[in-house]
This record gives structure tokens, sequence and C-alpha cells, in this order.
């Protein structure tokens, strides 16, 4: 696993790709309030797994939402060249009413897909996530995990190329999370989404993340970046994560005593 951590040098492998998304002098306040992002520019190769890091209050989940078109920045600019983006958020919201089949066909209907066709491929999508055999299943009956495969499932099924998930897997234990680690990278690699990853556990960004923001806070700006050139062998347990995470968690903590004076 190949790292650069210096912003100013790190260089994405799929950096001479378009920009699947580019953000560009972004300021956001409520109000008149103080600033809650700063001057922000990015640029994410298409197909590039991007995750956004930072202590609570920093910005991420705003960063998110307003690439997603949830919220209007202050100032500045975001483009999505393929137009809207996917969202994934940590709580699945599933229709409780509704088995995993029909959550998932109910967001083909809405893209347009003709009546024929959705079950068919709603029940590809939920193979896709390795859920096929729970598609006559209600939320209820499925696990935390389980659950949140089938709202991954529900975000590709509006066919867009971007991906934009909020902590989706912070209510699960450890174990869980690590499985759908290794389903979401299958996924990625298998769709060749862009994928913006907002989490605030350090390991976790540092066993998924192609490329890693890390924000400061009051106002968010993006304080450094690390790329690694090969994610094929990463675990969470593995050495090359923890010497990783050692050093974002060494920055991470910078960042915060330096906004706590």
């Amino acid at each position: 696993m190949t790292i650069l951590t210096d912003a100013s040098v790190a260089v994405s492998p799929t950096a001479l790709e378009p920009a699947a998304i580019t953000i560009e002098a972004l300021g956001k306040r409520y109000g008149t309030g103080p600033l809650v992002l700063d001057n922000i520019n990015l640029s994410i190769p298409a197909g590039q797994f991007v995750c956004l890091l930072g202590a609570s209050g920093c910005g991420k989940s705003t960063l998110l939402n307003i690439i997603a078109g949830l919220e209007k920045p202050t100032e500045g600019a975001v483009t999505v060249a393929s137009g809207k983006a996917a969202v994934m958020f940590q709580d699945a919201a599933l229709f409780p009413w509704l088995t995993a089949g029909r959550n998932v066909e109910l967001a083909l209907k809405l893209r347009g897909v003709r009546r024929k066709d959705r079950w068919g491929d709603a029940l590809e999508l939920l193979d896709l996530v390795n859920l096929a055999d729970a598609a006559d299943k209600r939320p209820h009956e499925l696990s935390g995990g389980m659950r949140q495969r089938v709202a991954l499932a529900r975000s590709l099924a509006q066919d867009r190329k971007v991906l934009l998930m909020d902590e989706p897997f912070a209510a699960l234990d450890a174990i869980t999370r690590d499985l759908l680690h290794e389903e979401l990278e299958r996924v990625w690699r298998q769709t060749g989404r862009t994928i913006v990853f907002v989490t605030h556990n350090v390991r976790e960004a540092a066993r998924l993340g192609q490329r890693i923001l890390l924000m400061s806070s009051r106002p968010g700006r993006i304080a450094n970046e690390w790329t690694i050139s090969d994610t094929q062998t990463r675990r969470i347990e593995s050495p090359e994560v923890a010497r990783l995470g050692d050093e974002i968690t060494d920055q991470l903590r910078e960042e915060i005593r330096r906004n706590a004076t």
C-alpha cells in the first residue's frame, strides 16, 4: 500500500480522468452566524472512493448535503458532472410495511423503470449486495447490517454515478461493520461508482478510502489528505491500516487542539 501524505503533492491515480465532482471556493454559513465551511476547493475524479474525515461539528455532513443538493452554499459552487447524486444515510430509513425487495423496487419506480422490469432489477440489486434470499423479508426481520445492505441496494437503484454516504455504518457493531466494508468495496469495484463516504472513524477511513480528506473545524477546511495508490490488500486489522490510522489520528488531534485554543 503506497501512501502519499502531503496534500500539496498527493495525486490521485485517476487524476487524468474527468472530474465527477468539482467544488470551487465553497463557503457556508447559516444566517448571520460564523462560517461553517470556508474556501473548500476539491476535484474528485470519476470512480474514486473518497473518505471525508474530521471531528464532530467540522462540517462533514454539511459539505455532503451541499454536494447532494440538499443545502445551498453561501458562496462558491459545486458541480456534479453526471447530475444528481444518490445519498445513503446512517439510518436505513426503509419503509417498514414493504419487503426488502419492494423497498428497492420503489426506488426503481421513482426512477421511471418499467413495471414489468422492476422486480427482476430489484432482485439483481439485492443479489449485488448478497441479499437476494431476503427479498421477501420486512425490515423488522432483518439485522442492522442487512437493513443497511438493502439501503445500499436502494441507493444503487437510483442509477447515479455518484454515491454519497453519511456515516452509514456508525450504528453497527465492529464485526458487522467490517463485513459491510468488504461488501461496499466489492460493490464499488464492480459498479465503478464515485463514492464520497463521511465518517468520524479513523480506522474506517484508513480501511476504505482511496483518498482520505481530513477536515479542520470552525470553519471547516481541508486540512490534509492522503492518497493510497494500492488499496487491494487492506483489512481493518492490517498493519498498513493501523499505521495510516495512527498518522491520521495524530493530525486529527492536532486539529482538535488548534481549534480548542
